[in-house]
């Protein structure tokens, strides 16, 4: 009888032969040492858990997995992910829909090598075979050594590097193939459009867009993106929504109902009414300068004052969402803002494409999220607000020093932001649509410390979302993670404030997401995603050449769109290409 050793060993003569190809990912990154619990609907036999996945894929209602080594390697089949459970050796994942995926393959394997160095992480696996797979879903590897290590090891690498001699290890490199799609993305139909813009509403008087040094296109920012948006939706698909990242209304959101109307019809109707917008339905997210940024939440008509008690706190917090979402656009009632998580869906009747944009409140963020908004420094502290960029809790400027307040605003924030994870992952894979957005004001990965990422990496893992856009840093860029298969969009210079450079990849986050493309740092724009069957085209687009800014609008030499990014994203998720 083969011992456990030896039938590792069988396994591995038998995967060195020719090339070792991975099917298409239809399942989800696996998670190693985890087992689903419940909602069983059968099992079936296979060496190792890369049979699982086809298993499941070809066996009615079955949605998710767990593979262990009983009886020789074991499929247990679920009906969705459920519960998790840790259970060392075991490993799980979950069905993704069986839309054409980017293949993966690997060089021949060479057997009794181990590569050095260059180590990305590593995942159980009973064989080799499994490795090419989990290399394929795994950020930045692209190489990898199988070792008997613990049952069975794939230790994963961003590069072959060094070999060395160590029997019983085999070692191979992976060969990419990012189409996502046999239809050619160039000549595609895209039927169903949306635009998005982040950070766009400037002050009244404009001390947002232009404190300090400042030229023309800063002062007329937000006017001439609203202007880029207009022609760009009179020469392409026309868009069926505008995702609104937040920071709709600087500095403090919308102070009074009595001054609701005029502040909506200032920064934002007269802004956005070219005939070919002005009626375009937006979505809307809450930003932290909408809940009041750092100032007062509490007010007296349009008089932005201290609160008297935790309970005037929280309903001034309540005040500034109702301020939003209760207000009514002149023009078709275009402006939405439904809940603190809603969904809206955008569809082409004609070709059957649909995009679902999840809205989702962030605010409880570490990096000038709820800390700020809780504290409400520039109100405390009044004149003297040189410290609130540093202010803590306890401090006589933070809550005037009053840790109930505090502590009890902070907890709603976080309150609200676990609700919105909690309904994202269940809306998220229940939903049909074509293509699945997250609209949101901060990023998981360039917001939050890392514990705070992590809880939303988790939450985003095997949802399907294709596209995470958000603003709150004034930037432009897109980044990639491989691991999630999500496409992560800044898009925060919509001109409400002054741009910056785009944020960097913390340290932390680099095995997760890394760069594909970031402007320039000196432009105002918006992005726009166009979807048909197969592709999303995902585009920046800012002023061209022509135009020419000066003081007085009205003397404005108004020019055209010039396009500075384009990529076109599979369906599967997967990396896709530049225009």
């Amino acid at each position: 009888m083969l011992d456990r050793k030896n039938l590792v060993n069988a396994g591995v003569l038998l995967a060195i032969v020719g090339v070792s190809t991975c099917a298409a990912a239809t399942c989800s990154s696996l998670e190693s040492n985890i087992d689903y619990q419940g909602l069983d609907i059968g099992s079936a036999r296979s060496a190792s858990v890369n049979g699982c996945c086809s298993i499941c894929s070809k066996t009615n209602e079955c949605g998710a997995f767990t593979w262990t080594n009983y009886n020789g390697g074991t499929c247990w089949l679920k009906k969705a992910k459920g519960p998790t459970k840790v259970n060392n050796g075991a490993v799980s994942g979950v069905l993704q829909s069986s839309t054409p995926a980017s293949t993966a393959t690997c060089s021949s394997l060479e057997t009794n090598i181990d590569y050095q160095g260059a180590d990305v992480g590593n995942a159980h696996s009973a064989s080799v075979n499994g490795c090419c797979s989990i290399c394929s879903k795994t950020n930045g590897c692209r190489a990898f050594t199988w070792t008997n290590y613990n049952g069975g090891t794939c230790w994963l690498k961003s590069s072959k590097g060094g070999s060395n001699s160590n029997p019983g290890a085999v070692s191979g490199v992976l060969q990419t193939s990012n189409s996502g799609s046999s239809v050619d993305p160039a000549s595609a139909k895209y039927s169903v459009a949306a635009y998005a813009v982040g950070d766009w509403g400037q002050t009244l008087d404009m001390s947002s867009c232009c404190g300090g040094t400042y030229n023309n296109f800063d002062l007329h920012a937000q006017e001439i993106v609203g202007k880029l948006m207009d022609i760009q939706a009179g020469t392409a698909v026309k868009p069926k929504a505008v995702l609104g990242h937040g920071d709709s209304f600087y500095w403090t959101g919308i102070d009074s109902l009595e001054s609701r109307d005029s502040r909506f019809q200032t920064t934002y109707e007269s802004r956005y009414n070219g005939d070919n917008i002005k009626n375009v339905p937006w979505v809307n997210v809450m930003g932290n300068h909408d809940y009041g940024g750092a100032n007062y939440v509490c007010n007296v008509g349009d008089q932005l004052v201290q609160c008297n008690s935790t309970a005037e706190m929280l309903q001034g917090l309540e005040n500034k969402f109702r301020y939003q979402a209760d207000y009514t656009s002149p023009n078709d009632n275009r402006w939405a803002l439904d809940d603190r998580f809603y969904v809206r869906r955008i569809e082409d009747a004609a070709t059957g494409v649909s995009i679902d944009i999840f809205n989702i409140d962030m605010n409880d963020a570490d990096i000038a999220g709820s800390h700020g908004v809780c504290c409400q420094c520039y109100g405390y502290a009044k004149d003297d607000n040189g410290g609130c960029g540093s202010i803590a809790r306890g401090d006589k400027h933070c809550c005037g020093g009053d840790n109930d307040m505090y502590d009890t605003c902070m907890a709603k924030f976080v309150q609200w932001a676990e609700d919105s994870r909690t309904q994202l992952t269940k809306q998220a894979k229940a939903s049909t649509a074509t293509w699945k957005i997250v609209n949101s004001h901060f990023s998981p990965i360039q917001h939050y410390k890392e514990d705070g990422m992590h809880k939303w990496l988790n939450a985003l893992n095997g949802t399907g979302i294709h596209a995470f856009i958000y603003g709150h840093t004034h930037g432009e860029k897109h980044d990639y993670s491989d691991s999630l298969r999500i496409h992560f969009v800044e898009n925060g210079a919509g001109g409400g404030s002054k741009k910056e450079f785009a944020s960097t990849i913390p340290q932390f986050a680099t095995q997760y997401v890394k760069k594909e493309w970031a402007y320039t740092g000196d432009e105002y724009g918006f992005f726009s995603v166009e979807g048909s069957k197969d592709w999303l085209k995902l585009q920046y687009h800012t002023a061209d050449s022509k135009w020419k800014f000066t003081e007085n609008w009205t003397a404005m030499t108004i020019g055209g769109v010039a396009t500075k990014h384009c990529w076109y994203i599979p369906r599967d998720g997967s990396e896709g290409k530049a225009c």
